[in-house]
């Protein structure tokens, strides 16, 4: 069964003797994502109730980068409730890859050395690391998420690749504010939206604020 990510952010909202459309739900927040031009992939994926064996419920999944939003609209019993919880993913089999990633480049150094010598060998493995260096930290190598997962995979280097080659920065903090911002927004204006066509009352601002918060441990 899959596992949620680091969790970052959840918001839910629950309201009595109500009932709406799950699916149209969805579409609106999938159009509107659309109509907005963001950078941001929807697709819709079942998450377990419970055990292996539970039933499935769909959620809809907004993805940007590491980061996705997984937003739930769903009955219960004659309530209904909202949700979306904010992860940031985790490195998929990050041992198999960690150890994978090492293997490799023991190989590349070992072929290297056998074709150029011990020292000129070594001198080219260290080029090529460093424009692999380079390449990661601009983002520009194709299939950067995949090469991502498996440099946090692996063990020290990973600490080191987070601290020096893929910081936090400014940037990147901004724009997964943003990305929630946008997407909570999305979600708030729709909740509304049905709230006022059921002539229920609408969301009170602590009813409407996120809880940022480690929700998983």
């Amino acid at each position: 069964m899959a596992r949620p990510g680091e969790v970052i952010s959840h918001w839910h909202h629950f309201i009595e003797d109500f009932n709406t459309s799950t699916l149209d739900f969805y579409r609106y927040v999938e159009e509107t994502l659309k109509a907005k031009e963001a950078p941001v992939r929807p697709q819709h994926i079942d998450w377990s109730e419970g055990g292996l064996l539970s039933a499935k419920r769909e959620y809809l999944r907004a993805s940007y980068g590491r980061y996705s939003f997984d937003i739930c609209a769903a009955p219960f019993g004659k309530d209904f409730f909202f949700s979306w919880w904010l992860t940031k993913r985790r490195p998929e089999s990050a041992l198999m890859m960690g150890c994978g990633a090492m293997i490799g480049l023991l190989l590349v150094l070992t072929l290297l050395v056998s074709l150029a010598g011990y020292v000129f060998g070594f001198v080219l493995f260290l080029v090529a690391l460093g424009a692999a260096w380079t390449l990661l930290a601009n983002g520009t190598i194709a299939g950067a998420d995949f090469v991502d997962d498996v440099m946090l995979a692996l063990p020290i280097w990973g600490a080191f690749y987070t601290r020096f080659i893929k910081p936090a920065t400014y940037f990147s903090e901004d724009s997964r504010l943003v990305f929630e911002e946008a997407v909570h927004t999305i979600v708030l204006r729709q909740v509304e939206a049905f709230l006022k066509t059921k002539g229920a009352r609408a969301l009170a601002p602590d009813e409407a604020r996120p809880q940022s918060r480690p929700l998983f441990r």
